[in-house]
């Protein structure tokens, strides 16, 4: 029975994800803007079938990866939409407010994706498929895209920090991991262990 449970929940959570998934490509077609390169116009899928077939590791690698880059977008279009100023040049100039409602969730799914897992530990495994994740987005952004694109920040990172850094791309892997990656999976396991503790407390 608890079994039955756990698969329909899983089940739910994949559709889920699709629903976003489904909105993003509305969002992009919407508004004329046919690039699905960028990490969060397509994760929604992975992760909807890392769910599906109950990859939780996967799940938390994608957090590794996409946690703060999210969070940064949110501040971004906020800012772009209630202040009139953003640090962003992904953004449009002008965008409707199904654009804007779009984005904010698409831009809510590695969150969502995290607060689902948080009683999971992250592990040496999730780190591991990090690393392949984010070679798998380095080849994608090297081959199939051009550096007026900026997909991913690959070529460039120059509107997110003004510090420029000799050989980013060639280094965009190892810096991706130890700026983004370790210091989210930190993040992931102190939730983890904040948790763990909550829950021996009360059984005590």
């Amino acid at each position: 029975m608890i079994n039955l449970r756990e698969n329909k929940r899983y089940l739910f959570l994949g559709f889920f994800f699709i629903f976003i998934q489904i909105v993003a490509i509305l969002r992009n077609i919407l508004s004329d803007y046919y690039n699905f390169f960028w990490f969060c116009d397509f994760i929604s899928i992975f992760i909807a079938i890392f769910f599906f077939l109950k990859k939780e590791d996967l799940i938390k690698a994608v957090v590794n990866i996409g946690l703060l880059a999210q969070l940064i977008f949110l501040v971004g279009i906020i800012s772009s939409t209630f202040f009139g100023f953003s640090f962003l040049d992904s953004l449009p100039q002008n965008y409707s407010l199904f654009y804007f409602l779009s984005s904010v969730l698409i831009h809510l799914s590695v969150t969502f994706a995290l607060i689902l897992t948080y009683k999971i530990k992250p592990t040496i495994k999730t780190l591991f498929y990090s690393i392949i994740m984010l070679f798998c987005m380095y080849f994608v952004a090297l081959f199939f895209t051009n550096p007026e694109q900026g997909i991913n920040y690959v070529f460039s990172s120059k509107s997110l920090f003004s510090l420029i850094i000799p050989h980013y791309t060639q280094l965009w892997v190892p810096l991706t991991f130890i700026m983004v990656v370790l210091p989210t999976q930190l993040i992931q396991y102190l939730i983890y262990r904040k948790f763990m503790k909550g829950s021996k407390s009360k059984k005590k």
